[in-house]
């Protein structure tokens, strides 16, 4: 009993300690309150939050209440400022309403202050990194951002006449059209000082489509719908073929055979380039995390930018026609395949790599019979994403002479044939599913 009793008191006079080194002042108002919150008091009203709102808030570290307060701050005041010097421009609002709001906000905010207090209490105790008490730098980072916030705000909410550097952002045409200007210069001096370099590129990835497309449309349409159920059976099964058999018969009977097939083989060369340069780029940006840092925000950027922008480059340094959709695909399609050869690699078991090199095994060992081999899933989910970003780029490639199903979309659009235009909608989403089930039932 004595040691049930001892126990209770170590606990309680811990839980104590605690207490104090979270709340450093206003220790006996606190304790009080977070107490009578443990024994189930729903209401509990902090006098402090209603008089400083924000201040309080930032003061104590919790800057959701501290936003939630300088929001409904600035609702009340403009709505104070709307009928102090703005009632001919808002003629509905009035002085007591924006009273009333602002009185009602921060009673509100003063009957949860000590709830969203003690909530954070209990985080605090479990994650002791959290800052706890209350410290004087917060307080003055609350009243700057109130001091940069609030009278701007209301301003601009109240005012009649509104400046118009309130309005818009202040912008430099002469900046922009210089920066414009050099961006234009470099792309000229690229042209004329690369041309060969690009030609070659262009011929190389022609080549690539001339093969595929001879293989896709140049076979016989029944061996390849044979050629694709077979596949579809080894890599998933027969759901798989049953549901290619259904999609391939929806593209032979709607017409749109050849024009998948085309679409398949840009496809097929945009992913093929993915995957010889996006591979050996997961590996080392996987093995070398300087490079890995300098990689991710490229990446950011080829993921972000909108698709129509990479059909300008591809224009610039490549003309028109089938190779520069595909240059513009394989940059829109590149990234995941980066980015989850990457991920595979570094998910390796350390165990693995550690046992390798007790065995003696040299860096080529562990990469092509370790690292590769357990990142294979990873890897395949890196072409199958590199799949379906290639085929959401086929409309947008259409416009610059890709064909394939892209353009009768493309052409439905321009010449408001809705019909068409889904039917080749659908084509297009077959194809990508007949690819997805493929790649996942060979992955899995």
């Amino acid at each position: 009993m004595d040691i049930v009793n001892n126990l209770a008191t170590y606990n309680k006079a811990k839980e104590l300690d605690q207490l104090k080194q979270f709340l450093v002042n206003s220790f006996n108002y606190y304790s009080q309150q977070f107490n009578q919150l443990i024994h189930g008091k729903k209401f509990s009203f902090n006098t402090a939050a209603v008089l400083f709102g924000p201040l309080w808030a930032a003061y104590r570290n919790i800057w959701v209440l501290f936003w939630l307060l300088s929001i409904t701050d600035v609702i009340g005041l403009v709505m104070i400022g709307r009928g102090l010097w703005g009632a001919e421009k808002y003629p509905e609002t009035n002085l007591m309403m924006g009273i009333s709001l602002l009185v009602l906000f921060r009673l509100l905010g003063g009957t949860v202050a000590n709830q969203l207090y003690y909530a954070y209490f209990k985080r605090w105790r479990v994650n002791h990194g959290l800052q706890c008490g209350v410290s004087t730098k917060r307080i003055i980072l609350g009243g700057l951002l109130m001091a940069a916030t609030y009278p701007l705000t209301i301003y601009q909410f109240t005012a009649t006449n509104i400046v118009s550097y309130l309005e818009t952002f202040p912008t430099s045409r002469k900046i922009a059209a210089k920066t414009a200007l050099v961006i234009d210069q470099g792309v000229e001096w690229m042209i004329s000082q690369f041309e060969g370099a690009f030609d070659n590129i262009t011929a190389c990835i022609r080549e690539i489509l001339n093969f595929l497309e001879l293989v896709f449309i140049g076979t016989p349409w029944p061996v390849m719908a044979l050629l694709l159920l077979l596949l579809a059976w080894r890599a998933a099964g027969w759901k798989v073929v049953a549901f290619t058999a259904a999609a391939l018969a929806y593209l032979g009977f709607f017409g749109f055979w050849n024009k998948a097939m085309s679409t398949m083989a840009l496809v097929a060369a945009s992913v093929f380039i993915c995957f010889v340069v996006g591979t050996p780029l997961g590996i080392l940006a996987a093995r070398k995390p300087r490079f890995n840092a300098v990689l991710t925000p490229i990446l950011d950027l080829m993921q972000t930018m909108p698709s129509f922008v990479y059909l300008i480059p591809a224009i610039a340094f490549f003309s028109v026609g089938k190779p520069p959709a595909v240059l513009a695909t394989v940059i829109f399609a590149m990234p995941p395949m980066i980015r989850l050869t990457t991920l595979g690699i570094k998910q390796v078991p350390s165990s693995v790599i550690e046992t390798m090199l007790a065995f003696g095994a040299t860096s080529r060992q562990i990469l092509f019979k370790a690292e590769l081999p357990l990142a294979i899933p990873s890897i395949m989910t890196g072409i199958n994403q590199s799949i379906m970003m290639s085929l959401s780029m086929v409309v947008v490639a259409a416009l610059i002479g890709a064909g394939g199903l892209g353009y009768d979309v493309l052409f439905s659009l321009q010449h408001l044939e809705a019909g068409k235009g889904l039917l080749a909608g659908i084509a297009i989403v077959l194809c990508a599913m007949i690819l997805d089930r493929i790649v996942q039932g060979k992955r899995k």
